[in-house]
């Protein structure tokens, strides 16, 4: 059964919208991952990045609206309205007096802060210090003797224990029954015609020969019309280059493209670019890459050996790697423990009467390659991990926003969203009722 209403939202095609397009619908929250897979089938989008809110409403006025964003994630702007939701109406006068005390601008905040709620107490009306101390002389035996507060528009509010983070914004640990957003099936090359796979194998076959990172930007529509509309692109580049890639191979959505081979210096690094990899991922590789070449001599090589030790499966782990590239050490071309041995005695210069005793040797079986073990045997030598690596990326949002280069808006004009839904619902109007006027759409859109 599904939870009652608490506020709605309305779900849009990103790529649209840039057109100068409002294309959505309302969807009201909570909600469940059927409803979603039915908006989105409505609206064409086979890619979570082309879906945004463009705006949200509530019958109750409920403050936390004010707080959701037009690339809030799905999940989470479910997961607030399932737990709002199940909040009494003096909790909800808490909760907003709590957010206004706080000052918290970010829907993880508020989630955070209706986990809290218990560490809080309100005391209605009180919201003056004449009108506390009034209080306070009434009832001397109050809990709130001697606690820090602060007045807002519900009365008094006063903290009764340590708020802790029990929420911290990772959408991956939202429950599950709170999860909506439908899985989207990537793009595959294997699901083109034989023809079409063809044709590809013999473009991707003939690589430029330059130095650096390029990759294969396809246009998929295309490709499933049996039509190869593609170009190699260099990396890094910017959105202008990128948009004329995209007018080239006559691409109009922009998020109906596909990664279908890269070319790189690095050994190892093409085979973990999926064709559904972000561009701005792709980007930040490139940034990444030439800046490791640079600033460290065995950078590279350590790479290239994380690439081969550990079974990464995507592209965002390349990026973790070179982040975390201090957590290892590499002798180069060292292919048994004796070779290790000897280099290590060599660098701490041990008296060789010493040295030429010490001999160490491992059974070629032990050489494999093993995930869970902090030494590993690579092509480029023998890579120990002196550190647990610490995960910096998890998605193309942790991108910096200076080498992001997707030509697609981020910045929703609320006025302009307000205006495109009250034409969008009056023209829905006229077509069934045009002799009603339109003044209760515009006031709906309003709250």
């Amino acid at each position: 059964m599904q939870d009652k209403v608490v506020f709605q939202g309305f779900v849009a095609k990103l790529s649209e919208y840039q057109k100068g397009n409002l294309k959505g619908e309302w969807v009201a929250f909570p909600t469940t991952k059927k409803r979603m897979e039915e908006v989105l089938r409505q609206l064409d989008i086979s890619n979570p990045d082309n879906m945004f809110i463009a705006t949200y409403k509530s019958e109750q006025r409920h403050p936390v609206i004010n707080y959701l964003k037009p690339f809030t994630h799905l999940d989470e702007v479910n997961f607030l309205a399932n737990i709002f939701g199940k909040l009494r109406e003096d909790t909800k006068m808490v909760l907003s007096a709590v957010i206004d005390i706080e000052g918290l601008s970010e829907v993880n905040q508020c989630i955070n802060a209706i986990y809290n709620l218990d560490k809080y107490a309100l005391i209605p009306k009180i919201k003056t210090p004449v009108l506390l101390e009034r209080y306070m002389m009434e009832y001397p035996d109050s809990p709130a003797v001697n606690k820090a507060g602060s007045f807002c528009e519900m009365g008094y509010v006063y903290d009764i224990g340590t708020v802790e983070e029990i929420y911290d914004g990772n959408v991956n640990r939202i429950p599950k029954n709170s999860k909506v957003c439908p899985s989207f099936e990537p793009f595959l090359e294997k699901s083109l015609s034989q023809k079409t796979q063809d044709k590809l194998k013999t473009i991707l076959a003939d690589v430029p020969h330059t130095e650096g990172f390029q990759a294969y930007i396809a246009n998929t529509d295309a490709l499933q019309q049996d039509e190869i509309k593609g170009e190699w692109v260099s990396f890094p580049t910017d959105t202008h280059t990128i948009q004329e890639v995209f007018e080239r191979i006559e691409l109009t959505d922009p998020f109906k493209y596909a990664c279908l081979g890269v070319q790189s210096s690095v050994e190892g690094l093409s085979e973990k670019i999926v064709a559904s990899t972000h561009l701005d991922i792709l980007n930040y590789i490139a940034e990444e890459v030439e800046g490791l070449a640079y600033r460290d001599g065995d950078g590279i090589a350590i790479l290239e050996s994380c690439i081969e030790a550990f079974k990464s499966n995507h592209s965002l782990d390349i990026l973790n790697f070179i982040e975390n590239i201090d957590c290892f050490r590499l002798a180069r071309n060292k292919q048994n423990m004796q070779e290790v041995a000897n280099k290590y005695m060599g660098e701490m210069k041990l008296p060789k009467s010493l040295a030429n005793h010490i001999h160490i040797d491992i059974p070629s079986s032990e050489k494999e390659l093993k995930r869970d073990e902090a030494a590993y045997f690579t092509k480029n030598g023998f890579l120990e991990r002196l550190s647990l690596p610490t995960q910096y990326y998890t998605s193309h949002e942790d991108v910096p926003e200076s080498s992001r280069i997707f030509p697609v808006l981020k910045e929703i004009n609320k006025e302009d969203v307000k205006k495109s839904i009250v034409a969008t619902l009056e023209n829905a109007k006229s077509n069934k009722e045009p002799t009603k006027p339109s003044k209760s759409v515009k006031r709906d859109v309003e709250r």
